[in-house]
């Protein structure tokens, strides 16, 4: 089974990634941030471990490298985390999350009221298949994971 979680920066993602990967024995490749790494370090000049570190603060920067690269190519970040784990997640582009439906099983939407809207995120928890609400504490957010994974027979606790 492939899994991607999507939602707005800060969300939960990989959080939710991490989890999911302790449960069911899938592996988290982690989210496409991970491997745009290298391209935005390549463009700025700068060291691949400092740029994804700081992300979160250039996340313009990030996302106008992130188009660059998926130009010619949508699906080249989904491909490249998919070689690496079954559980991906973080991507941006519509024609990403278009891509990603022929390729994955399931997209799950992180909700968090917490955190806002981030104007990257260019499709909305419309484009998924399930929506997981993390609006509380950690351990609710387990209990809603631990529920999907058994739902999809993934659970192995």
């Amino acid at each position: 089974m492939r899994i991607m979680l999507v939602g707005h920066g800060r969300c939960g993602k990989d959080t939710s990634g991490e989890y999911l990967a302790s449960v069911t024995g899938l592996r988290f490749a982690g989210t496409t941030s991970k491997y745009l790494a290298k391209y935005v370090a390549r463009q700025l000049g700068r060291d691949e471990a400092d740029v994804y570190q700081t992300r979160h603060a250039d996340r313009d920067t990030w996302h106008r490298i992130g188009k660059q690269v998926r130009a010619s190519n949508p699906g080249v970040l989904i491909r490249e985390s998919l070689a690496d784990g079954q559980i991906i997640g973080g991507v941006r582009d519509h024609e990403e999350i278009v891509y990603a439906k022929s390729v994955v099983d399931l997209i799950i939407w992180v909700d968090n009221n917490r955190v806002p809207i981030d104007p990257t995120v260019e499709f909305t928890s419309r484009e998924c298949d399930v929506v997981i609400q993390n609006h509380w504490s950690l351990d609710e957010l387990h209990h809603r994971l631990d529920r999907l994974a058994k739902s999809l027979n993934i659970f192995r606790g």
